[in-house]
């Protein structure tokens, strides 16, 4: 079986009401690695799970928006020193980044919530010295920075409960997963 044809069986069978254990059970051995297959069941977001933390998650995806739209203003005023055409490229490649999250939390890709971690990781040196700095303005920033990172992380626990921290959950050398 090829990755594409395991991604798809994963996701027939955790729609249809498959235990994701019952699924690793039932597919493992069958050409692919156990390794891939449980990267594909706990990245594969639950029905249930998202209908529970749907306002968790369009509460992100407000604040991505808000992001996006503080982006394009910073990147349009930066342009306008250059040129007049820079400001719109600018601003608009600028506000493309928060756009691409919005939709990747949206479609509850594990992809995207990982990609923001490991961004927002990064930067995670420059804003806690922001917090010490004694400037308000980097205060502000680096606790909205900060803040925004713990909210993604929290929102991607529940809506992935089967990640460790970017890997499949393992325990004494066995992937579990919670149903």
């Amino acid at each position: 079986m090829k990755t594409k044809e395991a991604k798809a069986k994963v996701k027939d069978l955790l729609s249809s009401g498959v235990p994701r254990s019952e699924v690793f059970a039932q597919l493992s051995g069958q050409g692919v690695k156990d390794r891939l297959l449980a990267r594909l069941i706990a990245s594969t977001a639950d029905p249930y799970l998202c209908d529970i933390h749907d306002r968790k998650v369009n509460a992100l995806i407000t604040l991505m928006f808000i992001q996006a739209a503080l982006a394009l203003l910073v990147g349009f005023i930066i342009g306008s020193t250059i040129g007049p055409n820079a400001r719109w490229v600018i601003g608009g490649l600028g506000a493309l980044v928060p756009l691409l999250f919005v939709w990747g939390f949206y479609n509850h890709l594990a992809g995207a919530y990982n990609t923001y971690i490991i961004l927002s990781l990064g930067s995670a040196g420059r804003q806690v010295e922001g917090l010490i700095s004694g400037s308000i303005i980097m205060f502000v920033g680096s606790v909205i920075g900060l803040g925004m990172f713990a909210y993604v992380f929290y929102v991607r626990q529940k809506l992935f409960p089967d990640l460790a921290f970017f890997t499949p959950r393992k325990v004494k050398g066995r992937y579990v997963f919670s149903s």
